[in-house]
């Protein structure tokens, strides 16, 4: 049984001087946070459950009314006594809340030990991180990522977003406009239209090798993980301003569909080559017409020999860019992991579904703090950068909240993966749990979330994370229909399909594939891999190789 979210929690609250403020449930979380550390058992989790009852009952009870701080304080310690913490309560009560304080200064000596036999870059990634920790995030979401629940990604840029679009520069190359992009994300960039600037150049300076070699440059100069999107269904507005002539009104004529989709063959065979960038290869209708079969066929030829990945631009549906990325929302604040496994460690969650649902819940509200600070802090330091707000571009940006396990947690309550008949229904009321929360509490807090893969350069095992049906025991088909399940439930997702590695499909065989996935699921973005090669990924990430 899962918690109902039909009334919503208090919008205000009035203070002790007579001040109306807004109601945050994350202060009583952080308090009750800060009362299991004056007991000697932090405790992150707890205190979000505990905080998600408390915020059930204030609402039930007060039915829209404006609680003071009195009623609030009162209501937490009777809920948490009646909750079965009633050394919590009172450590509550006799004045355990207590406002994030700092962090204890690091004896000289242990900075001394900190410090010895590790290379000066790794000694500053390391105070960079541990400044992200104190500074971005409240202490109980810190404590969720020690404790292993949550996975806080950016930490070494905590000024910027994690990823943006590079817009087309007005002067100069790609690399100026990976640069500026690399002035507002610190992980990823998202570029699309270069078949359209080919087009747009004139016919003696459209260099497909020089254009490779300028976002390669680009990639090396910002450290930044690039994602090319070739093939967009449609093009981008700036594609829209550059000519108004017949190229580019609705109806093109064939030829001009040849010449770009010439441009767009020649880019992804510079660009896998070439590049160490990751190539988003999109398809629509067209893309699936007999006489585009061949065309289908030598992009599908790609898809196991570089960093590639398929993108179905369904009609209606936005078109997607990166992880969390689209046209309407052309950033993203924060990739948050969210480990579903660790609360098979919570107690009677085990033999119990519905119980580990609910905790779904607490899960996701974690992630959505965690959004929530990230946005803030950037908030706090725009004054700086100007750049960050305009367009209205943090607010436009999203919180990627990526589930890590889902396959695992599928199995140990039904015995299934999530590709077999019995699992996917468990998978799909997981993600629908996870939706619920993330879309309606985030609109709430006025933050986007989109259920996802990690975005930028975090990637763990391609099995282990997002919304997959990675099996390599099961058909293709089943990996797809699956997982294209759960990406109509999120409306977003990357799908990790895994294909024999001793025997790789041919090109023919992908393309017949993709075209079955076209017509038969929803799914929104796909990259095929070897079960041989996600093992060795595995391997080294326990490693720490990575």
């Amino acid at each position: 049984m899962t918690e109902p979210t039909s009334l919503l929690p208090p919008a205000w609250v009035h203070k002790r001087d007579g001040r109306q403020a807004a109601f945050e449930a994350d202060k009583i979380c952080r308090a009750l946070f800060a009362a299991t550390e004056s007991l000697g058992r932090p405790d992150a989790f707890l205190a979000r459950e505990l905080t998600d009852g408390i915020v059930h009952f204030l609402t039930a009870e007060l039915d829209g009314a404006a609680p003071t701080t009195a009623q609030i304080a009162e209501t937490v310690v009777k809920v948490v006594r009646e909750l079965g913490q009633p050394a919590l309560a009172q450590a509550f009560a006799a004045g355990a809340e207590r406002k994030d304080v700092e962090r204890a200064e690091v004896p000289p000596e242990e900075v001394g030990a900190l410090l010895s036999g590790k290379e000066l870059r790794e000694v500053v990634r390391e105070c960079v991180r541990e400044y992200s920790l104190q500074t971005v995030f409240a202490r109980d979401v810190v404590a969720a990522q020690a404790d292993g629940l949550l996975t806080l990604t950016g930490l070494e840029t905590p000024e910027d977003l994690a990823g943006c679009g590079a817009q087309r520069p007005a002067a100069g190359g790609w690399m100026e406009a990976l640069v500026d992009a690399r002035a507002l994300a610190g992980e990823v960039a998202a570029v699309e239209g270069l078949e359209y600037a080919l087009e747009a150049a004139a016919p003696e300076k459209r260099d497909v090798e020089g254009l490779a070699r300028d976002l390669e440059l680009g990639r090396r100069a910002t450290g930044l993980s690039v994602v090319v999107n070739l093939n967009v269904a449609r093009p981008p507005s700036w594609a829209d301003e550059l000519a108004a002539g017949p190229l580019f009104v609705a109806q093109r004529r064939s030829a001009d569909l040849q010449r770009l989709a010439a441009h767009g063959d020649a880019l992804l065979q510079t660009l896998i080559g070439a590049c160490s960038v990751r190539v988003d290869w999109h398809l629509c209708e067209r893309d699936f017409e007999p006489e585009w079969r061949e065309r289908l066929v030598r992009a599908a030829r790609w898809a196991t020999h570089g960093a590639m990945a398929f993108v179905f631009d369904r009609p209606r549906r936005p078109i997607a860019l990166a992880e969390g990325m689209d046209r309407k929302h052309p950033a993203v604040l924060l990739s948050v992991g969210l480990h579903l496994v660790r609360l098979l460690d919570q107690p009677g969650v085990r033999h119990d579904s519905a119980l580990f649902l609910q905790k779904v819940g607490s899960l996701a509200r974690l992630a959505l703090s965690a959004g929530v600070q990230k946005r803030d802090f950037l908030r706090s330091v725009a004054a700086g950068r100007p750049a960050l707000t305009r367009g209205f571009l943090l607010d436009r940006a999203r919180l990627v909240a990526v589930p890590i396990g889902l396959e695992e947690v599928v199995q140990a309550f039904t015995g299934a993966s999530i590709s077999d008949a019995g699992g996917t229904d468990m998978a799909r009321r997981i993600v629908e749990r996870l939706r619920e929360v993330l879309h309606t509490e985030g609109l709430a807090r006025r933050l986007h979330v989109k259920l996802d893969s990690p975005v930028g350069g975090w990637q763990p095992s391609m099995g282990s994370v997002g919304l997959s049906a990675w099996n390599p025991t099961a058909t293709v088909k089943n990996q797809l229909k699956a997982a294209g399940t759960l990406h109509a439930i999120a409306e977003s997702g990357t799908a990790s399909v895994c294909v024999p590695s001793e025997a790789p499909p041919t090109a023919e065989q992908i393309a017949d594939w993709l075209q079955w996935a076209w017509q038969q699921t929803d799914l929104v973005r796909l990259r095929w891999g070897h079960a041989l090669a996600a093992d060795r990924q595995l391997t080294l990430e326990m490693k720490g190789g990575g």
